[in-house]
């Protein structure tokens, strides 16, 4: 660790004694390399993740079999409204809420995968298409996204409400 060396000079009178000194600096170099590899270390690790979101490319909508197509429409005050196939086909809507305890909209999903592997159709074919309206938030879309990840929805896809959908919504009220 750290020594003083102390040595007598030529002169060995008390008053005109000189010392030498010697600090060993090891521990500090120690502790230097210590706090730069922990700093490197840190900044490795705490990179910001984002979430993976791909849009779709500009052209004409591509035709979508209702068989395999749910709809998501996440409204205001944490409703959330669903609905199978076409609104054109005019669907039976069901009425969810955001965070239900009971999993409501993650079991709508999967009931549906389901009723697609039973009727021998592929349940990573499902295609749900989230339109969220003007009354909707950022938190209530993220919580629509994370039910997508959960019950391992590969094709899923933001759109915006089209005039179907309004009347739809309109007829319900």
């Amino acid at each position: 660790m750290a020594d003083i060396n102390t040595t007598p000079s030529g002169n060995t009178r008390l008053m005109n004694r000189r010392h030498s000194t010697r600090v060993d600096m090891t521990p500090m170099v120690d502790l230097g390399f210590l706090l730069i590899t922990f700093f490197i270390f840190t900044s490795v690790v705490a990179k910001p993740t984002a979430l993976k979101f791909l849009l779709p490319v500009e052209g004409p909508p591509m035709p979508v079999p209702q068989t395999k197509t749910i709809t998501i429409l996440p409204d205001n005050n944490n409703n959330i409204l669903c609905y199978e196939g076409a609104a054109s086909d005019r669907p039976v809507i069901q009425h969810f809420k955001t965070g239900d305890a009971d999993n409501a909209l993650r079991n709508f999903i999967m009931e549906k995968r389901k009723r697609m592997s039973d009727a021998g159709i592929s349940p990573d074919s499902l295609i749900v298409v989230i339109k969220p309206g003007n009354g909707s938030d950022y938190g209530q879309l993220i919580n629509v996204l994370d039910e997508m990840a959960i019950c391992e929805v590969k094709r899923h896809a933001l759109a915006a409400r089209d005039a179907y959908d309004k009347e739809l919504l309109s007829a319900g009220d």
